[in-house]
């Protein structure tokens, strides 16, 4: 595990961090579209390693499991994570990557992993068919059974961890630079959701 607060400048009046900010959580948490708030409030990079599987393979996710597997997928999810530098950016992983123990230990070492945790119902909402959007399914495994599976692993993982229920984009991603600048509190375990603002309705696209 990495510190929470980042070392970091201000220049020009912006704020300028010196680390990779890794985002993780279940598909339909928001990872891409508050990542990419992020990215620009901090005016670094963002990078969707979602996007990075699907360029190096040629074909959407979805397609890469159906024709090779989800051994392959996670294979080639793994590659990705291994594929990021330690240059300052915002990355948004697919939410079966932390079945990649070697790509998640490489992140930690030289990352501040972000988990950004919604309820269950808002998730199954937002989600839809899991099989269309290339979410990673043992057989006969539901919504609930991954979610089950896999927060586990994303609260091990996590260096903070921010509860996105009920909340717009922009207000995570400013909760989450809060406690990135020592300005905010993680969200640990048992405390109050406290969240405001209108629900985000929208979907991210390809999430794993």
């Amino acid at each position: 595990m990495n510190q929470t607060i980042l070392s970091y400048r201000v220049k020009g009046g912006e704020i300028m961090f010196d680390k990779m900010i890794i985002l993780i959580g279940m598909p339909g948490c928001g990872k891409t579209t508050i990542g990419r708030i992020l990215a620009r409030e901090l005016g670094i990079p963002f990078v969707d390693t979602d996007e990075l599987i699907a360029e190096a393979e040629g074909m959407p996710l979805a397609k890469i499991q159906q024709e090779k597997g989800m051994e392959y997928f996670l294979s080639a999810e793994e590659n990705a994570l291994f594929s990021l530098d330690d240059t300052p950016k915002v990355v948004a992983t697919g939410g079966s990557a932390i079945f990649c123990q070697h790509g998640m230990t490489y992140l930690s070492s030289i990352a501040t992993i972000v988990y950004l945790e919604t309820d269950l119902n808002m998730l199954m909402r937002r989600m839809g068919d899991p099989k269309k959007r290339g979410v990673v399914l043992a057989p006969n495994q539901t919504i609930v059974g991954v979610y089950r599976e896999r927060r586990p692993l994303y609260l091990r993982y996590a260096d903070i961890r921010i509860r996105t229920h009920r909340t717009r984009p922009q207000i995570v991603a400013q909760r989450v630079m809060a406690v990135l600048t020592g300005q905010g509190q993680d969200e640990k375990e048992g405390q109050e959701d406290g969240s405001s603002g209108k629900e985000d309705s929208s979907k991210e696209n390809g999430s794993n």
